[in-house]
């Protein structure tokens, strides 16, 4: 399968979602969204697949930063590799953060990981930790700033911009929520989470700094993509296994 194949059968679906009278409803903000970026549209509504593809790379440029600043050549006798690591983390920037990157960023990338992982790490799912964030900071007019560092907000702020455990970009349920609302011969369009997939083969996004990130699904089924944080390539599986 390809692209265009994939569009090709999505097609009746991608009509009925941004028909008028439906986008005027927007109970369908993933299918709409696939729907503009399968003609090329730059306004795909709510962006939420393509905004999360940017926290990602948002990510891995804090990550790719903090390793360019590494030189064990420099750590001090007796300091493990970890220790060394740890010592060179800036934890001062979640002091102040500004606005956009406040919201865009840390409040956004919550969606990125699921409560499992949440609770694992910090005791509590999405909600709460929404909650804690929001009572944690204080909001100027471009900025917000931490009331009070403590290690828990430290060290869900830090996970939130570095952390590469996310979830899929998008799962099998988000897209059946969105299907099952769909009249029922348009439900019946076989595979349509694969479909979506597939319209995301070779698609390139550009961000902000003028680096570009093209998704592909490899000859062994996973939809990946190659980012250039500070121009080094990283290639991250962003859905696994498609059984195609």
């Amino acid at each position: 399968m390809n692209r265009l194949i994939a569009i090709e059968k999505l097609t009746p679906v991608f009509d009925h979602v941004l028909s008028p009278e439906i986008k005027a409803i927007s109970s369908f903000p993933i299918l709409q969204e696939f729907a503009a970026l399968s003609v090329g549209s730059k306004n795909t509504g709510q962006s939420i697949i393509i905004n999360r593809i940017k926290r990602r790379y948002l990510r891995l440029c804090r990550v790719q930063e903090e390793l360019s600043r590494l030189d064990f050549k420099n750590a001090k006798a007796g300091v493990s590799p970890e220790d060394y690591v740890f010592s060179k983390i800036d934890f001062s920037r979640y002091r102040e953060i500004h606005k956009g990157a406040y919201e865009s960023l840390f409040l956004e990338s919550l969606s990125d990981f699921s409560d499992t992982f949440l609770i694992e790490n910090f005791g509590s799912g999405r909600d709460e930790l929404r909650n804690l964030i929001e009572n944690s900071y204080k909001k100027a007019e471009s900025i917000c700033v931490l009331i009070e560092e403590k290690p828990l907000i430290i060290s869900l702020m830090r996970t939130l911009e570095t952390s590469l455990d996310d979830m899929p970009l998008f799962s099998d349920e988000e897209i059946a929520n969105e299907v099952k609302s769909l009249p029922p011969i348009l439900q019946q369009i076989e595979s349509i989470y694969i479909l979506l997939v597939f319209c995301l083969d070779g698609l390139s996004i550009t961000h902000k700094d003028g680096m570009i990130t093209e998704l592909f699904v490899s000859v062994d089924g996973n939809l990946s993509a190659t980012f250039r944080p500070g121009g080094k390539p990283w290639t991250r599986v962003l859905i696994n296994n498609l059984e195609v």
